[in-house]
């Protein structure tokens, strides 16, 4: 192929023993030559030149970058734009001009702080570049873009700014050659001002235009650091610009999968350019050659180095799009510090909306991946440990702001733990320690809450001890406090304590309207009734069925249902500390006058404390037959309220938890009362405390009341002790239906002993007879006799089997029987 840059003599010498030809001058020599004359207008035509006419690849980038920085040099920075992207030149060796995009040099791991050792040490930490032969003559000797500008002030004179021509053969010199006053009038002029800002935003879009072209064009060729530090560069560009689109846009660039390509060697001995690093970098050798084998073996995941354009965005206080960096790199917790500092006040950016449902959507995807966040990519190295570590302390901090976002994350089930496989006892063993963790974790939490406010920790405390259903002693004493506190708190309102004074008033005085016996008599009963017992008014329901049926929904409300379950359910009299709360609950509601308006309360403080008595007279003061007649007929093992109107409370004021943890903790109690009966630790039995219960009735002059328990509870009671505590002052129809209940129950048991007696013997008959047919078929049993010398024989022995069978004939009427030894091999 014709090479048109091949040099062609025009002129021949020949000589005895050799011919000379007088060739041109090359491309490189003519437009080194006209660069150094000044002539760059010439060196940009004969380039141009060349490249129509096809030119070595290598020989026109040296080229290029030659007049580029030649241009650069003389603050021509739109001209050496085109030149840097047709030399192919390296972006590090540009981007060490710009001191705001020197931080895209450092490696990731470089010191954020710089220090005043480094900034004294400055120019003597520099990193090595490959640049062509011959390059470096012509790169400015200043080192930042802001030095050349200046450098072109001091021919600005004031007397003769509008003579100032910026041909391209003017000589520069450094500011050190012309005198102090000069260059300070020079510097103050408003002409220089002006001048100096144009020239340095040509210089910036210079450094912006090159830096894209390049790394559209010549990415493919570069190594992976480079590619980094050119798009980092570009990215630390439009921050300080403030160009925040295309800052956001430089976050997800398209990737590709670049093969490694080495270098292009000069065409002369290579040799290096030292670059100046900012005073936090050390030196470091970044040669394309050196970091070929990594690229080859890693894609970029993303091009931008992170950290170092993030302290950046913080100096300039662009948190929108640093939130942005880091929800596109993936690191939860940068993100969420930012967010939190938006919130808190501590940075401010009006671009960003809802940082605190930012945070919360965040965290959420956190604890449940199912729930990611379409435009966060949480970082797959984030383990379980640190995920609840982050999803704790922010849950922490979200629910001092807003507590119900916080604390449904901290309420929130965790993440299934993955446990690796192991035997049965180093399993049971990792998942006791688990348990255990994870207990005092929480405990942390509660504490942590406690210290930013009280809402949050309560309601926090009752999901541990109602949801969770954490068996800690001293946390449901606590609960039992707060639950308490906050019955006070609605009893300080008058509205609220005439309403539930009004509605013990309207208990205990109403007639009730509903039928609601805890024991019905049965229907073979209904026709024997006495007339009397027709026209007894049927029993109330029990009070706190009432209160929670008739008492608007409110807060006040489910306060007083969680405080009456948290009484009943929490404390155990058998601990001293739960005693004792309960002392100063009931102390605090005498104080207060509320004995009658918390008549219930009162009562399930009585069990705790006092006999059972006592706690049947608070009942029956209440007028609340039914729940006194539940607790004495259970001696007490449920206690005041029953699971069952306890749990319908709770679901009538849409408290489902409670009513689930109440049942459950009754009957656990129940399961250690029993225990302690079996162990003879003391109780009364439910007949004992009947009969407590009917003399309270007798006492106070209820007949009818008296009736009614004796009705329902006939099977329990004896008729000796009820004669006995009956006033014979009182009419035989008080007593009358007891009386014919229990008698009709003796002779009823009578009657039953007679006809199973009756129907055993009927059973026994029916055996006899088929037995009958049995032995009238197998006839007589013949049995083998031993001999005096055998075995075992004897000179007498007895003849049973014999007289059996004699027997069993003479019963079933056959005639003689005659029993004959038979000899047979074998010994029978």
């Amino acid at each position: 192929m014709h090479n048109a840059l091949r040099l062609r003599p025009s002129v021949l010498l020949f000589g005895q023993s050799s011919i000379h030809a007088l060739l041109p001058s090359t491309l490189t020599a003519q437009v080194e030559s006209l660069l150094e004359n000044g002539k760059i207008a010439d060196a940009q035509a004969l380039l141009d030149k060349a490249e129509t006419q096809g030119g070595q690849l290598e020989v026109l980038q040296y080229l290029h970058q030659c007049t580029a920085f030649k241009l650069f040099g003389q603050t021509r920075f739109r001209d050496a734009t085109q030149h840097f992207v047709k030399g192919a030149s390296d972006p590090r060796i540009l981007i060490s001009y710009f001191e705001e995009l020197r931080p895209a040099l450092c490696e990731e791991t470089s010191s954020p702080e710089p220090t005043q050792t480094d900034a004294d040490s400055t120019r003597s930490d520099s990193m090595e570049i490959e640049v062509y032969a011959g390059v470096q003559k012509y790169m400015p000797s200043e080192t930042s873009v802001d030095d050349i500008i200046r450098n072109y002030s001091p021919y600005l004179r004031p007397q003769v700014l509008s003579e100032t021509d910026g041909a391209d053969n003017v000589q520069y010199a450094s500011t050190s050659s012309i005198p102090s006053s000069s260059v300070s009038g020079t510097r103050t002029h408003p002409a220089t001002v002006a001048m100096r800002d144009i020239l340095g935003t040509q210089a910036r879009e210079m450094v912006e235009a090159a830096l894209s072209a390049l790394l559209v064009e010549q990415a493919e060729f570069w190594a992976r650091d480079i590619v980094e530090v050119t798009a980092t560069a570009l990215a630390l560009h439009y921050a300080h610009s403030g160009d925040v689109p295309s800052l956001l846009s430089s976050f997800r660039p398209p990737l590709r999968s670049v093969p490694p390509r080495p270098p292009s060697r000069p065409p002369s001995r290579p040799t290096s350019s030292q670059l100046h690093l900012p005073p936090s970098e050390t030196s470091a050798s970044l040669l394309p050659s050196a970091r070929s084998v990594a690229h080859a073996l890693q894609r970029p995941t993303m091009t931008i180095r992170p950290r170092i354009l993030a302290r950046v965005l913080e100096t300039l206080n662009l948190w929108g799009p640093l939130i942005e960096l880091w929800r596109t790199v993936g690191d939860v917790g940068r993100l969420i510090n930012v967010l939190a500092g938006l919130v808190e006040g501590t940075y401010h950016d009006s671009s960003v909306s809802d940082p605190l449902g930012q945070m919360f959507a965040i965290l959420s995807s956190l604890q449940q991946p199912e729930r990611m966040v379409t435009d966060v990519v949480i970082d797959p190295a984030i383990g379980e440990v640190e995920r609840q570590s982050l999803i704790r302390k922010w849950g922490v901090w979200l629910a001092a702001r807003d507590v119900e976002r916080g604390l449904s994350l901290l309420m929130s089930g965790l993440p299934t733990r993955a446990q690796r496989p192991a035997v049965v006892g180093g399993r049971t063993k990792d998942k006791d320690l688990g348990k255990e963790q994870e207990k005092t974790d929480e405990l942390a939490v509660l504490a942590e809450l406690r210290k930013t406010g009280t809402t949050a920790a309560k309601k926090y405390l009752e999901w541990l001890i109602v949801g969770r259903g954490r068996e800690n002693s001293l946390l449901q004493c606590q609960l039992v406090e707060s639950c308490v506190e906050d019955l006070f708190e609605c009893l300080k309102d008058d509205t609220i304590a005439k309403l539930w004074r009004a509605k013990c008033v309207s208990y205990t005085s109403t007639t009730p309207t509903t039928s609601a016996p805890l024991s019905r008599v049965s229907s073979s009963d209904s026709g024997s009734q006495l007339p009397w017992a027709a026209n007894t008014p049927p029993l109330r329901p029990p009070f706190l069925s009432y209160f929670v049926s008739t008492t608007p929904d409110s807060q006040s409300k489910r306060a007083r249902i969680k405080a009456l379950l948290a009484l009943q359910a929490t404390l155990v009299s058998s601990e001293a500390e739960g005693e004792a709360l309960a002392k100063r609950v009931q102390e605090r509601i005498v104080e207060g006058g509320w004995e009658k308006v918390l008549g219930l309360e009162v009562a399930v403080l009585h069990s705790k404390l006092s006999e059972p008595s006592v706690v049947l007279r608070t009942l029956h003061s209440l007028r609340d037959s039914v729940t006194a007649e539940a607790y004495a007929s259970s001696a007490g093992v449920y206690g005041v309220i029953s699971p069952r109107t306890g749990a319908s409370a709770a679901e009538g004021c849409e408290l489902a938890d409670w009513a689930k943890w109440f049942v459950k903790a009754v009957e656990d109690r129940n399961l250690a009362v029993m225990r302690a009966k079996s162990a003879n630790l003391g109780g009364q039995p439910p007949s004992e405390m009947l009969k407590i219960l009917l003399q309270v009735y007798t006492e106070d002059g209820d007949i009818q009341q008296v009736s009614r328990l004796l009705s329902s509870q006939a099977h329990s009671l004896d008729i000796p002790d009820i004669v006995s505590l009956v006033p014979e002052s009182w009419p035989l129809h008080s007593i009358s239906s007891f009386l014919a209940r229990s008698l009709r129950r003796s002779v009823h048991i009578k009657h039953e002993g007679q006809i199973v007696k009756e129907i055993c013997a009927g059973q026994n008959l029916e055996v006899l007879q088929r037995s009958y047919f049995i032995l009238q078929q197998e006839g007589a049993t013949i049995e083998e006799a031993v001999e005096d010398g055998e075995e075992g024989g004897s000179g007498e022995h007895l003849d049973e089997k014999g007289e059996y069978v004699e027997k069993v004939a003479m019963h079933l009427g056959q005639g003689d029987v005659h029993v004959v030894d038979v000899e047979a091999d074998g010994g029978g």
